[in-house]
């Protein structure tokens, strides 16, 4: 039996299509279904990370179910942090901006804290403890908190608000890491 394959790259969203005829013949039947949800999905304000061929998504010709690549799942899973900062910053380039390196820093004590959060302070004093030097940590971390990156989580008093890096936060992370 001969297969039929169809490729469609619509900016990286890779729609492929591979089985009988007549199985491919349907999926291109409702075509347009599926790119308005991959446009969709590109044009959210969540930013997604480039599909890969690990990452995408197989429909089988048997029933029609969406498996996911076990590598690519596990590979979003392994991004974890070391118990050294120094070793979490060499995964770094050492061109990053100032911003990035508020960042992983950030994420850095947001990972060794109990409740998963971080006040800007120990930012402040993690750089300053490991002689990275920043003309105004705070501010830097306000403006990732604009960019989406991080968010509050709560606050105690009138002054001290705790802070966590969003999923947007990590996946820039993500596309630092050498």
């Amino acid at each position: 039996m001969e297969s039929t394959r169809v490729k469609i790259n619509i900016k990286t969203g890779e729609i492929e299509f591979e089985g009988s005829e007549q199985f491919v013949q349907n999926q291109m039947d409702n075509i347009d279904t599926i790119i308005d949800l991959v446009c969709s999905n590109i044009h959210s304000p969540v930013v997604k990370p480039e599909l890969s061929s690990e990452s995408t998504s197989l429909i089988t010709e048997e029933d029609g179910e969406s498996i996911e690549n076990k590598d690519a799942s596990s590979e979003e899973n392994n991004f974890s942090v070391p118990s050294s900062f120094g070793e979490w910053m060499h995964r770094f380039p050492e061109n990053i901006s100032d911003h990035e390196k508020a960042l992983v820093t950030a994420y850095f004590v947001q990972n060794q804290s109990d409740k998963n959060d971080f006040k800007t302070l120990e930012v402040n004093k993690s750089l300053r403890d490991h002689g990275i030097k920043l003309s105004n940590p705070s501010q830097f971390l306000k403006k990732l908190e604009i960019k989406k990156y991080l968010f509050q989580t709560r606050k105690e008093g009138t002054r001290v608000r705790f802070m966590r890096v969003s999923q947007d936060g990590v996946l820039h992370l993500k596309t630092l890491v050498r």
